[in-house]
């Protein structure tokens, strides 16, 4: 699978060279959701791996910052040089001076937390969970309870794919594969909602360009018209939802003209 921190966990077909060197990195033809593809970054890991410029040392700068001087150093004299600037800060300032931030990349559970052992023993600031994620994973949560959804595969099978926040025809290009599966097959439209135009937008059937922020208000009116216009099924929320009339309630007076004044649609 693809070591990188994305959504789409790809399985790989791997060229082998010989026993130290890869090749071309393909998507895995026998896998349904890679379906043969994969990104350009991915794809070009070779690049990155045997690259003749790939740093294998540490290197300690050597004259002023800025000027781009450096000298190679050992792993301990780099850890070491590490350690003191730690150890002079703490003793400057207080532990909380030193911030050990850090999240995925292409790192395993244990390479990525492994710090926290020594945030615990040290009592360095901490934070929760990410930059990154926290935004999303709150709003999924509230949503829909638990970190999971659907198969991402029916997106070929859907009649209208909405695509939201992401610039998938960069980041997440199966989506995209799937997504115009959807488009050839079904005739489906496709939706992209951003702050900006992007590369995914431009391969849209429709655009959204939003002020940034304002996602909260759109989304309120999609469900507004949705319960205004009887298309909300209210069968599924009844069953797996706490305040279905709570919510429909709160979304009253979330009319579309009320969203266009805050987000810049019109």
């Amino acid at each position: 699978a693809c070591p990188h921190d994305c959504p789409s966990t790809c399985a790989l077909e791997v060229e082998l060279l010989d026993s130290k060197r890869i090749g071309r990195v393909h998507g895995a033809k026998a896998n349904s959701y890679t379906s043969g593809v994969i990104c350009a970054k991915v794809a070009r890991y070779a690049d990155r791996v045997h690259h003749p410029d790939r740093l294998l040392k540490p290197l300690i700068r050597a004259g002023a910052k800025g000027e781009g001087t450096w000298k190679e150093a050992s792993w301990e004299a780099a850890l070491d040089l590490v350690a003191e600037k730690f150890i002079e800060a703490e003793a400057k300032y207080g532990s909380e001076t030193v911030w050990p931030y850090y999240y995925a990349g292409t790192m395993g559970l244990v390479q990525r937390d492994g710090i926290e052992r020594l945030r615990h023993a040290k009592k360095y600031s901490g934070f929760f969970g990410s930059i990154c994620t926290n935004l999303a994973w709150t709003g999924w949560m509230m949503g829909a309870g638990a970190l999971r959804g659907p198969d991402p595969r029916e997106m070929a099978k859907s009649d209208c794919v909405v695509i939201w926040g992401t610039n998938a025809v960069v980041t997440q290009v199966n989506v995209m594969t799937h997504a115009i599966k959807a488009r050839k097959e079904r005739g489906a439209k496709i939706v992209v909602i951003d702050v900006y135009e992007n590369a995914t937008m431009k391969q849209a059937d429709l655009g959204l360009v939003l002020k940034p922020g304002t996602d909260g208000a759109l989304a309120c009116a999609v469900m507004h018209v949705l319960f205004r216009d009887g298309m909300a099924d209210r069968a599924y929320l009844e069953k797996y939802t706490d305040d279905p009339h709570g919510l429909e309630a709160h979304l009253q007076t979330r009319t579309p003209q009320w969203a266009a004044d805050i987000t810049g649609l019109s």
